[in-house]
């Protein structure tokens, strides 16, 4: 919580942001809204009005870009209560910003910091300016499901259960391997971890075997398990070219984080749909 002594530490006031965040969508700038919680503390007076404002900064991220704008309280000034009451400040998004925190955060949680400035609008006895920061941590589902009211994409969070079988709990595991190397930027080892995940998934369907029966047949008279072996083998081919470099082949081959990530995703969904198979 970030506290905002005023005078000798007669007072304060607390404010706590919250893990809730609401677009409002425009024509390429949208209105991000923040909700915190705001709580005075010592011999304060009760509804005195503050004003809040100040600048909102993406944290702790290796992009420099991390400006985002300025904080506002479009309700106006906020008065001191003996309980804990709702701020909500806002700022304009523009669709190039939110790209480039998707890009930033890779799927991960986003941290935010608000950098802000309380003034006191009817204490003539303390300095009326307090300044402090606040760290906002969203989780990831969170930020995702608010994007999606901008209808600007969309998100496809997979949970793959740690069960007992040890292949298939190494797999879960190289997939958090695997959006860790995504976040920092190391892309061609995420899609090399996305393949050692296919492992247990190739195992469990016996995909080689099955793809070598279905390559027998035409694309239009398989059955299902063959069509799902032959996606799973391809996609387990693709990724083989990651962790090795074949003259004149995979050496030559290049990894964007677009391609690591429907790598990951797509090893991800194979190994969390082992869960639904005898």
């Amino acid at each position: 919580m970030a506290d905002f002594p005023f005078g000798m530490n007669d007072y304060s006031v607390g404010v706590q942001a919250q893990q809730t965040v609401t677009f409002t969508p425009g024509w390429d700038v949208h209105r991000l809204v923040l909700t915190f919680d705001v709580t005075g503390r010592g011999n304060y007076t009760v509804d005195a009005p503050f004003l809040v404002s100040g600048d909102l900064w993406v944290h702790d991220m290796p992009n420099p870009a991390s400006y985002i704008g300025a904080l506002h309280a479009p309700k106006g000034p906020v008065g001191l209560k003996s309980y804990t009451r709702d701020l909500t400040l806002e700022t304009t998004v523009t669709d190039r910003q939110l790209r480039g925190l998707e890009k930033a955060r890779a799927v991960a949680d986003l941290s935010l910091r608000a950098q802000l400035t309380l003034t006191a609008l009817a204490e003539p006895k303390h300095w009326p300016v307090a300044q402090d920061q606040e760290i906002i941590h969203i989780p990831h589902a969170t930020w995702s499901n608010a994007l999606t009211q901008l209808d600007v994409g969309a998100f496809v969070d997979v949970l793959i259960p740690i069960t007992t079988v040890e292949a298939r709990a190494t797999g879960a595991r190289r997939i958090r391997e695997a959006k860790a190397a995504i976040r920092n930027g190391r892309y061609e080892h995420a899609v090399a971890l996305a393949r050692a995940a296919l492992d247990p998934v190739r195992e469990a369907c016996d995909t080689h075997r099955v793809n070598m029966e279905a390559l027998k047949k035409k694309p239009a008279e398989r059955d299902q398990e063959e069509r799902w072996a032959v996606f799973i083998q391809s996609a387990f081919n693709l990724f083989s070219g990651a962790p090795h470099d074949d003259a004149g082949t995979t050496e030559n081959f290049a990894w964007t984080r677009a391609d690591a990530i429907a790598a990951v995703t797509a090893a991800a969904g194979l190994l969390a749909r082992l869960e639904d198979l005898p």
